[in-house]
């Protein structure tokens, strides 16, 4: 199996068994700890497994809308990593030349986890790809990582390759005036 199907298959799995997209929902369904601590603004987020305990630590200077996807990346890290934070504990995933690989993998995750295919399919046919980030409340680079899930699934859509590994890094500003959306 690909990375993109078993990517889809967990996060299909996940949906079917707790009936939710919502990372917050699935973490304490899963025994997932998540925490809220002024990192200040050092690190937006990271996941640890110490005394047979998932965590999920989550900067709480970052608004409601990429602590959603931080959540959602932090889970990815959480069920497809879990062996390398046994082996590791807690690490800067900068030191290991894998980083870009695993981060990337956990971008695929949260993409799939927050956008629905129904939803990503229709603003697309009305929208540009930046208009329909926006209005998906995304940054770009999350809805290129779907869209390329979206093509695995066979849909043929365009990619704009702007995508990176380390996007969640970033200056995520842009997003402030969007804070109050509440999602279903």
């Amino acid at each position: 199996m690909n990375k993109y199907d078993l990517i889809i298959n967990n996060v299909a799995k996940l949906h079917k068994t707790y009936d939710s997209y919502d990372p917050l929902t699935i973490c304490n369904q899963l025994g997932i700890k998540v925490h809220f601590f002024d990192l200040k603004q050092k690190l937006k987020g990271f996941f640890f497994y110490q005394s047979r305990q998932k965590n999920i630590v989550i900067d709480s200077n970052v608004n409601e809308i990429f602590k959603r996807i931080l959540v959602a990346h932090e889970l990815g890290h959480a069920l497809l990593h879990n062996k390398s934070a046994l082996s590791y504990g807690f690490y800067d995933s900068e030191v290991f030349e894998q980083r870009s690989f695993v981060e990337n993998e956990a971008n695929f995750f949260a993409s799939e986890l927050i956008l629905k295919d129904d939803d990503v399919l229709y603003y697309l046919q009305d929208y540009s790809f930046f208009d329909a980030a926006r209005q998906l409340y995304v940054p770009a680079a999350l809805l290129d990582y779907k869209i390329n899930l979206l093509k695995a699934k066979g849909y043929t859509i365009n990619s704009m390759y702007v995508r990176k590994a380390e996007f969640l890094k970033n200056d995520v500003g842009a997003y402030d005036d969007l804070s109050t959306y509440i999602y279903d």
